[in-house]
């Protein structure tokens, strides 16, 4: 299974879309917005990263038996 930068591109904007939502019901600050949506960001493809692993860990496992 290959991993897919278009995907993981998404998966980070999806991420830092959901951050800055989220923060926003708090705080307008666009010192806070802007920093808040780029840890989603690095955030949201750290986890696609660690999903994708898992999950062709999980299939390779499955095709051997």
């Amino acid at each position: 299974m290959k991993g897919s930068t278009e995907f993981s591109t998404w998966a980070a904007l999806a991420f830092g879309a959901i951050a800055i939502a989220i923060c926003a019901l708090y705080s307008s600050s666009l010192f806070v917005l802007i920093p808040v949506g780029l840890v989603g960001g690095y955030l949201g493809y750290w986890a696609e990263r660690i999903g994708r692993y898992y999950l062709e860990r999980y299939l390779s496992q499955k095709h051997l038996r």
